[in-house]
């Protein structure tokens, strides 16, 4: 007796590819629901948050030809002035949190003003920041490549030997110029930790 055996189903089959939703069209509904959401995930200074939002009204405007565009701007100019208003947006208190931030991450004060100006910020709020964070410290700089290099293991916290154009090279792509990363490397274990406890 023959035994037929049915053959099983293919598993193979090519899904199909998933098809991307259309972007929705921009009332201040949405935009409000869309910048609330963002701002519950990331910290972001006005700029910044323009940028992304508006990055959502150009996606849906290529979509939905007959909205003004104009008319789009002045709803996120509006929803701006909105989370200004209630304190969602608030460029003074990000300048000084992103500060504490960064100079705990070990970063230059050159470093900083950089990344924060990448974030739209004005030079004179993140200098006021850098002020008001480092509270008038001539040594701020220091502090922040000592605490860069006990994290990295380097200079006075190093546990291995990397080579000192190394330790120096990472140092000075966190903005710390040659005098500061000398100063680091020569160091030892026990000034660096003073200096660091000195300056919780």
């Amino acid at each position: 007796m023959t035994i037929k055996h049915s053959a099983r189903p293919s598993n193979n089959k090519s899904k199909a590819p998933r098809q991307k939703r259309p972007p929705k069209k921009i009332t201040e509904t949405y935009l409000h629901n869309a910048g609330l959401a963002y701002l519950q995930r990331f910290t972001a200074s006005t700029e910044h948050f323009r940028t992304v939002m508006l990055r959502k009204i150009h996606r849906s405007c290529a979509h939905h030809t007959e909205q003004s565009h104009e008319d789009c701007l002045q709803m996120l100019q509006n929803t701006i002035e909105k989370f200004q208003d209630l304190g969602l947006l608030n460029d003074i208190a990000y300048a000084r949190g992103m500060v504490t931030s960064m100079r705990r991450r070990g970063l230059s004060s050159k470093a900083i003003l950089f990344k924060l100006l990448q974030k739209g910020l004005p030079e004179y709020m993140i200098s006021d920041a850098l002020n008001i964070i480092d509270e008038g410290n001539s040594e701020a700089d220091l502090l922040s490549a000592l605490r860069l290099a006990r994290r990295k293991k380097i200079g006075p916290f190093r546990t291995m030997d990397k080579g000192e154009e190394k330790e120096l090279g990472q140092l000075a792509r966190a903005g710390f110029g040659y005098d500061i990363s000398r100063k680091i490397l020569s160091m030892t274990t026990e000034e660096a930790e003073e200096l660091i406890n000195s300056h919780p």
